[in-house]
């Protein structure tokens, strides 16, 4: 099995920001190739000056690859173990990262998430958003952590529906929080969010009593555990490894409140999509649930989703 390539866009002038080390750290456990890219946005200048856009662009390209080459000498000094290569580019930025990941074969792509001014929803810039919408290769946006450690990964998995692409995708996501929490040293929960979504109708129409209720959402319950369990099983992960969490709700409430209660950094989680005019579309349950973390997020796509950006290409 070769080594990851993980992919790290930087904004032109951006330094590597602390919130960055656990990224970096987990690429040096891996032995993990990264590349640091950049890319320039076009210039669009109609008015008359000592150079053209093209020479201008040429030598902000230039300006900028010799930065990110002073930024991998001085990231190589802090961790001897990482190999590190860097690239400039120049176009839209999420769409030439999307590009740049599918050609060199990257297998992560790690961004910092950080937006000061943004707390409450929409807290994810464009790019990210962008990225988690139309990259096939998984996200790892990072958040700041306490003493920039990962002590704690959550895969969030949907075991409701029994298709095989769902069941696949639950599995890359724990293989991914197994390998990540084996590498960081960290605790590995695995989280699912279940309710009886029948009840309003059992009660009103059906006329259920409590009782009944009740032996019904038990049994949903351990249907939906006993599915977890399958799942931790087909996955490879040692049973041993993992601590099911298993929470009543909604998937947009009650995964935050754990990764608040329980003091989670990480959480890996799918994007199940649908197709729509412009491609694909990230569902709405990922959609609110992204808005309501306030942590590191790593978010995975179905087997055989192809980033619409290449399809332009």
């Amino acid at each position: 099995m070769r080594n990851e390539t993980i992919l790290i866009p930087l904004a032109p002038g951006q330094p590597m920001a602390a919130v960055m080390t656990p990224l970096l750290s987990y690429a040096e456990q891996s032995q993990a190739r990264v590349i640091l890219l950049t890319v320039v946005e076009s210039l669009d200048m109609v008015c008359r000056a000592e150079f053209t856009p093209l020479e201008i662009l040429e030598r902000t390209i230039d300006e900028q690859k010799v930065q990110l080459d002073q930024m991998a000498e001085a990231l190589v000094k802090q961790h001897p173990d990482l190999s590190i290569t860097t690239a400039v580019a120049s176009g839209k930025p999420f769409i030439e990262i999307v590009k740049y990941a599918a050609k060199a074969q990257c297998d992560l792509i790690g961004i910092d998430a950080r937006r000061g001014h943004k707390e409450t929803s929409c807290q994810y810039g464009s790019t990210t958003r962008h990225l988690m919408r139309k990259s096939a290769i998984p996200i790892w946006s990072l958040q700041p952590q306490p003493e920039h450690q990962v002590r704690r990964v959550a895969a969030s998995v949907d075991v409701a529906s029994g298709e095989p692409e769902t069941h696949r995708l639950n599995e890359r996501i724990l293989q991914r929080a197994a390998a990540m929490a084996q590498r960081m040293d960290a605790e590995l929960l695995l989280c699912h969010a279940w309710r009886l979504d029948a009840e309003g109708y059992l009660r009103t129409w059906a006329r259920w009593s409590d009782t009944e209720i009740a032996k019904a959402a038990q049994s949903e319950r351990q249907h939906r555990l006993e599915r977890l369990e399958a799942l931790v099983a087909s996955s490879g992960v040692p049973a041993d490894k993992v601590r099911i969490e298993l929470l009543e709700g909604g998937t947009e409430t009650v995964i935050p409140e754990l990764v608040e209660r329980e003091g989670i950094d990480q959480v890996v989680m799918g994007t199940l999509c649908r197709s729509g005019i412009a491609g694909f579309v990230i569902g709405n349950t990922a959609e609110r649930l992204l808005d309501a973390l306030h942590c590191s997020v790593v978010t995975l796509k179905p087997d055989g989703f192809r980033s619409p950006v290449l399809d332009q290409a």
